[in-house]
């Protein structure tokens, strides 16, 4: 409750330090002239009275009655002639309470005396017209500050615009650069597997399936949904296997499984076949009871794909498991919360990975 009254206080600290030095001078100038003071309690009363007429009439009176611009001015007149009213007879009312009079309170009485009438009609004339001021300016800071929030923002804008300007020249540049560095490189393998091919007739096959790999990995593109069919990536794969047969002299185990119309069923691209390349980085496939699996299956509810191997612990396992918070990133973005990934080793040593997606 304390920290509460605190924060009030440090909001409001203006309101409470201007308030402050009205009325002090005033209850100190008019006493002066008058040549004598009144009552404490007189003052404290009065003074909440005027306040409370002061906010009523900015926040309220003011506000109700610009809001809308159709009416204005009979809302705020009738609203102003209800604020004085009720004002006079409020101010009358505490007069009257404290004061030594024994008649009772009522309505003639106040329209009777007409001193007292006019004062309070003056004194709430005064507090309404400083309201109008101070009125005035809240609503100029508002408009103010929205004028500042509009311009910050269309400056944002224009950063933004600017940028997104920088990125898709950027973007272009990167663009029109990849397309001769991928130029060169086919050139340079095309101009291997001639040379290699005279001697060597595998090394020059184990080229030239590493440039459609290459190939389509730099060409693949996916979009909003609009996805690849599996069965180009599908051939990759085997490319990718022989690859790395030929790397191992043929000593490689690998048993690839296609359930069901796989080739036709279009998915994320450079997912499977980065899971295939993390089993022969990071597998061992050289025991024939004991090969690589990869089996990818399509029923009429869910597309799966699984895969299988032996750990080779003898191998630096750095950058795996960057790869696979990759795929992980990839599947969220792509499917949502309408799929389901699981990783990990099994207690004979064995890496699996459990893929699937709801149709």
């Amino acid at each position: 409750m304390t920290k509460k009254i605190s924060e009030w206080i440090k909001t409001q600290k203006i309101h409470l330090i201007g308030w402050s030095l009205f009325i002090f001078f005033e209850i100190t100038l008019v006493g002066l002239a008058a040549g004598a003071f009144g009552k404490p309690l007189n003052y404290v009363l009065h003074y909440i009275l005027n306040i409370v007429l002061f906010y009523t009439n900015a926040h309220l009176v003011l506000m109700l009655s610009f809001r809308k611009k159709k009416y204005a001015v009979s809302r705020l007149i009738m609203l102003m002639l209800i604020q004085v009213a009720v004002y006079i007879v409020c101010r009358s009312f505490l007069n009257y309470s404290l004061s030594d009079a024994v008649k009772s309170f009522d309505i003639p009485t106040v329209l009777k005396n007409y001193r007292s009438f006019f004062q309070s009609l003056w004194r709430g004339l005064f507090f309404i017209g400083l309201s109008c001021f101070y009125y005035l300016f809240i609503t100029y800071k508002a408009e103010r500050t929205a004028r500042e929030e509009a311009e910050r923002q269309k400056l944002l804008e224009e950063i933004r615009s600017k940028n997104k300007e920088n990125e898709l020249r950027t973007a272009k540049y990167d663009y029109l650069r990849a397309q001769i560095n991928p130029h060169l490189l086919f050139n340079t393998l095309s101009f291997l597997y001639d040379s290699i091919r005279k001697h060597n007739e595998s090394a020059g096959d184990a080229v030239m399936r590493l440039s459609e790999l290459m190939r389509f990995s730099l060409d693949t593109r996916e979009s909003n949904n609009q996805y690849p069919k599996l069965g180009e990536e599908i051939d990759q794969i085997e490319n990718l296997i022989k690859l790395n047969n030929v790397r191992k002299d043929n000593k490689l185990f690998f048993q690839t499984n296609l359930i069901g119309g796989v080739r036709e069923f279009k998915f994320i691209p450079l997912v499977i076949i980065t899971l295939v390349e993390n089993m022969f980085k990071h597998g061992k496939l050289l025991e024939k009871d004991h090969p690589g699996i990869l089996e990818i299956k399509l029923t009429e509810k869910i597309f799966s794909v699984t895969t299988k191997n032996l750990i080779n612990t003898k191998l630096n396992r750095s950058g795996f498991n960057t790869g696979m918070d990759n795929i992980v990133k990839r599947m969220e973005l792509a499917y949502g919360n309408s799929y389901s990934l699981t990783f990990g080793a099994d207690e004979k040593n064995y890496f699996n990975v459990e893929f699937t997606l709801k149709r």
